[in-house]
């Protein structure tokens, strides 16, 4: 009975990561092509991490939405 429960936890746990780690994969790398300077990329590193991570989270809601119809 605790394997619905399991496989709920499993795609929340890969969801949350990606979550994570896609968004800030694509900040550093455009941190990176982007600018030059130190302080350049610590102040580019952030507004690029929201949206991917905004962009992704839509994307996410979007196909969950979906799939409970």
């Amino acid at each position: 009975m605790n394997e619905p429960q399991t496989s709920i936890d499993k795609a929340l746990k890969i969801m949350i990561g990606l979550g994570i780690l896609l968004p800030f994969l694509i900040a550093s790398y455009t941190c990176q092509v982007i600018s030059s300077g130190l302080l350049e990329k610590f102040l580019l590193f952030g507004p690029v991490f929201i949206l991917a991570f905004l962009i992704y989270w839509i994307v996410v809601r979007t196909i969950v939405q979906f799939l409970e119809e």
